[in-house]
């Protein structure tokens, strides 16, 4: 998937400079990044649903009670 992100030049500038230091790229290192948050979002919502207790089902019903 292709996306278009806006940033500050100076910042895009510095972690531009900064990966090719590492020698990758601007795009590998925030396909990283971002990679890395998917799996810590994935492993927290692991853990919420590890909290719920034994048999725990979703009610729309009761959900939706004011």
């Amino acid at each position: 998937m292709n996306i278009t992100l806006s940033a500050p030049p100076q910042t895009v500038q510095i972690v531009r400079q900064w990966a090719e230091e590492e020698h990758t790229s601007l795009n590998q290192y925030i396909r990283d990044v971002l990679e890395e948050k998917a799996r810590a979002i994935k492993a927290e919502r692991r853990r919420r649903a590890e909290r719920m207790p034994e048999g725990w089902q979703f009610d729309r019903e009761e959900a939706n009670v004011r």
